[in-house]
């Protein structure tokens, strides 16, 4: 019993650390490689609300609320919904200014500025 202990307690402690050290989730916009991250927010805004980048760079949009949200080019480039906790990456090849929104909540919208 002692030696169970010896060796189970380390090892529990241990396995406790590793899975504990995460801060992010593994689908982060953190790993993603976008020039620019763009969070979704309780009070239902895009954060920042607008992004500047070059052209041929990409945004990452997480969803960091409790609710789901989109992200919807008003162009329509693209249109994706954005569960709880995922993210959505889009590469902007030319330069312009681009303007999304969320279709769930009304004057939850963004812009990116593509130089």
């Amino acid at each position: 019993m002692r030696a169970v202990l010896a060796v189970g307690v380390p090892l529990f402690a241990l396995l406790g650390l590793a899975c504990g050290s995460s801060t992010s989730p593994a689908n982060s916009c953190g790993s993603s490689g976008a020039s620019a991250n763009v969070n979704t927010s309780s009070s239902n805004q895009f954060s920042p609300s607008s992004a500047t980048i070059t052209h041929g760079q990409s945004v990452c949009w997480q969803n960091s609320s409790a609710v789901a949200h989109t992200v919807t080019d008003d162009g329509g480039a693209f249109d994706t919904a954005l569960p709880v906790g995922q993210i959505f990456v889009h590469t902007y090849p030319t330069a312009g200014t681009f303007t999304y929104h969320c279709k769930n909540h009304a004057g939850m919208t963004g812009s990116i500025h593509v130089n």
